[in-house]
């Protein structure tokens, strides 16, 4: 479905899209202002999905989509495109948490040779908020090919959309009515006839006016890519982004007092370099500049409507990452460096006509929020293969965050320090048989400048293990993989050592399988999670236990397996057992008036029971559901300690309490191509 349904996207009165002639690499300035429509390209003429499943003990979730299209004559094609996604809670009231609809509609008309019409349509409706948002557009599109006459240039091409129409909007109650309207320009071209390197730009902009509100949206996309020499590549993309939102502000009537808009504008660029050292190495350089702004401005509807405060922010980031790799037989090498650096200064206007003194207030006010961040990153792999089955690897990597505030109210100036190191050893021992075994180790430093955040600077040490197999002789399998590691959180106080943590957490996964015949296949599958944490003595290296989680999750089944030329399917039958148990403090409300006492509280939740899985794939059919009929335990056990105890609490009563409940889990995901699409040769866009 993700191909066609990019294929199908039909642009609302805020979004007009067109094609642009090549990928363009990576998008630095959001997505582009359109898609093409092309029947060259399209995969089905009917699709159909639908995904449903639970999700909790009272929470179901449902997505489903309808899209195709039709052939109307040899000049004539319509697209569509329908969407729903519910949220369902059972508890709530209503039960509906969030409802979501959405229809697209694109109709074509082939005018000539170069031209072409049509008219979208496009229905957006938003439950929970109460959003309606309808668009009708007409469009009138051209496209034509540069210097028709050159042998060697087949690219050069330029296309342009107009579109005009209206949107109806409903919310908080209120409806509007306006005018849409856009433009879109598209052109690929060669600068030079003789180079094969084409320039791609692509403009568009659109406009919606409902009332006193005004949506815009315009975009601006070049790119172009050079091949300097044999060995050196360079590409270069400038691009700007502007969207313009209005929406209403109620006031304490519930009727709309004033227009808030939030104005986006975003500029570009982005220059990458490569460059091919010789046959062993290789160097590669990214660099991007942004410019975006953002303003929060308010226009009053009536003279009695309170006046609120414009305010906005401008900000620039920068961003470099260099690259250098080499390869030589038995041995890999890289080596990166990147430095990224994001200022945003915040301002506001005088629309209040405040005096000099609190103008000067409220500025002060906001500029608390300046900000500076630069980060620096290295790293460093190296890979040695001593034998054909034997793989050793060290990396390193050593990051430095540095956050001012240039305020002298904002205490939140820090230094994040991250030093990182990993070892790991690859061996293949036997055709069925290999293991694998990695050891790192990360020191992190977290430093605030100014004393009144000092009590929150900490210095964390962690060490991971992780060992692992895969052995499979024959038609019996077993893959195994562990991770152990281990955390000291060390605060700089010493007053703060009571907050001191250690923590120490082990995942475990094993896969067995055994294939009986072709068809039949019998699996087990375990996961257990454990997650220790504990109050920290560091001079004595001593912790005591404040917070224990263990989870087991066990599932055995067998499944069997039906397979043709035109279609494969699979059925799962076993059984699944989960349990949790998590060992914590609380305290324990007594019957009658008094403080709560400390307890140390056992909590056991286990889930099992019979599950059943289907999965069955005919070409462009795809069916898969799962079912797991799931008897749920709550229980509580607990033994008194010493003292009191502020924290989450609990009556008698209720840890005595055993809940007990059965609860059919499922999904269901259904994706279906009922008809092909029959070839053409004419885009349209």
């Amino acid at each position: 479905m993700g191909r066609l349904a990019r294929l199908l996207f039909i642009p609302a009165a805020g979004s007009c899209l067109l094609p642009v002639g090549r990928a363009v690499g990576q998008d630095i300035v959001g997505q582009p202002a359109g898609a093409s429509l092309s029947l060259a390209h399209s995969d089905t003429l009917l699709g159909l999905s639908v995904r449903a499943r639970r999700v909790g003990v009272s929470t179901f979730t449902q997505q489903s989509a309808a899209y195709g299209g039709l052939t109307l004559g040899s000049r004539q094609q319509l697209r569509y495109r329908l969407l729903s996604e519910w949220v369902y809670d059972s508890r709530g009231r209503p039960p509906f948490v969030r409802e979501d609809y959405r229809g697209d509609l694109l109709h074509i008309l082939r005018l000539g040779r170069f031209w072409h019409g049509g008219q979208q349509v496009r229905y957006d409706y938003n439950r929970a908020n109460g959003i309606r948002t309808v668009t009708w557009l007409g469009r009138l599109g051209w496209q034509h090919r540069l210097r028709p006459h050159h042998p060697t240039d087949t690219a050069s091409t330029v296309q342009a959309v107009l579109l005009g129409g209206l949107t109806h909007d409903l919310r908080n109650g209120l409806q509007d009515l306006g005018p849409s309207y856009g433009a879109a320009l598209t052109a690929v071209f060669r600068p030079l006839p003789g180079r094969p390197e084409p320039v791609s730009v692509q403009l568009s902009g659109t406009r919606t006016q409902l009332g006193p509100r005004t949506w815009e949206r315009a975009v601006a996309d070049a790119w172009y890519e050079q091949q300097l020499d044999e060995n050196a590549t360079a590409a270069l993309r400038l691009g700007y982004r502007r969207n313009r939102a209005e929406d209403y502000v109620l006031g304490p009537d519930r009727q709309p007092g004033n227009v808030q808009r939030i104005q986006s504008d975003t500029a570009a660029a982005q220059l990458t370099w490569s460059y091919q050292l010789g046959s062993q190495a290789a160097f590669r350089s990214d660099n991007t500049a942004l410019l975006p702004t953002r303003q929060f401005r308010y226009r009053r509807l009536s003279a009695a409507a309170d006046t609120l405060q414009n305010v906005g922010y401008q900000q620039y980031e920068v961003d470099t990452r260099q690259q250098v790799s080499f390869t030589h037989n038995r041995l890999q090498a890289r080596g990166v460096f990147g430095y990224h650096e994001r200022a945003r200064t915040y301002g506001l206007d005088n629309n209040r006509l405040l005096s000099p003194v609190r103008l000067r207030t409220a500025l002060e006010r906001e500029q608390i929020k300046d900000i500076v961040e630069k980060t620096t990153l290295w790293q460093g792999e190296l890979t040695w293969l001593p034998t054909p089955q034997q793989a050793l690897g060290v990396s390193t990597t050593a990051q430095l965050l540095r956050v001012d505030t240039p305020s002298e109210a904002n205490a939140q100036d820090r230094d994040e320090a991250s030093n990182q190191l990993r070892l790991s050893w690859t061996a293949t021992w036997h055709p069925t048989f290999r293991t694998s075994l990695a050891l790192w180790g990360e020191y992190r430093q977290f430093v605030f400048i100014k004393a009144e955040q000092s009590a929150e600077n900490y210095t964390d040490r962690l060490l991971h293990w992780e060992p692992g197999f895969s052995w499979a002789p024959g038609r019996f399998s077993w893959r195994a993989s562990y991770h152990l590691w281990v955390s000291y959180q060390v605060r700089d106080r010493a007053s703060e050592a009571s907050r001191n943590r250690a923590s120490r957490v082990l995942e475990m996964e094993q896969h067995l399988g055994y294939q009986v015949t072709p068809n039949w296949l019998l699996t087990a599958d375990y996961q257990r999670r454990e997650n220790r944490i504990g109050l920290l003595r560091w001079p004595e290296f001593r912790e005591s236990p404040l917070d224990t989680t263990i989870l087991h999750d066990l599932s055995a089944g067998v499944r069997r397996g039906w397979q043709s030329a035109r279609s494969h399917s699979s059925l799962r039958a076993g059984y699944r057992f989960l349990e949790q148990r998590a060992h914590n403090r609380a305290a324990l409300v007594p019957e009658a008036a008094g403080p709560a006492s400390l307890i140390f509280l056992r909590t056991l939740t286990r889930q099992h029971g019979p599950e059943l899985a289907y999965e069955r794939r005919a070409g462009a059919f795809t069916l898969s559901g799962s079912f797991w009929l799931q008897s749920l335990e709550n229980r509580y056990r607990y033994h008194a300690g010493q003292g009191t105890f502020v924290g989450t609490s609990y009556t008698a009563d209720e840890l005595r309490q055993r809940q007990s409940r059965l609860l059919p889990y499922f999904e269901l995901l259904l994706e279906w191509q009922v008809r092909r699409a029959r070839r053409s040769g004419y885009r349209y866009f």
